[in-house]
């Protein structure tokens, strides 16, 4: 069972860094006020996805869909199922 979180924690872990990768690009795109504030501070990315970012699906889907998968590997380790 550990050798199915550590995969589902790396997948995730990939995922997650391809889409806010993705997401940083756009937003220094966009203006280097959303860059910033997506570099210090963890949910503005995901904001900035929502609501200024044109066509968000892909990036905040990889981003968001990444956390959970490293977050539901993560628990499967500590929770001891």
């Amino acid at each position: 069972m550990h050798a199915i979180a550590a995969i589902l924690i790396v997948v995730g872990f990939l995922a997650g860094l391809v889409g806010d990768w993705m997401i940083l690009v756009r937003a220094y795109r966009y203006g280097t006020a959303w860059f910033v504030g997506c570099l210090l501070l963890p949910v503005a990315g995901w904001v900035f996805a929502c609501f200024a970012m044109p066509r968000p699906a892909l990036p905040l889907t990889l981003s968001v869909g990444g956390t959970l998968l490293a977050v539901s590997g993560w628990l499967v380790i500590h929770m001891g199922a």
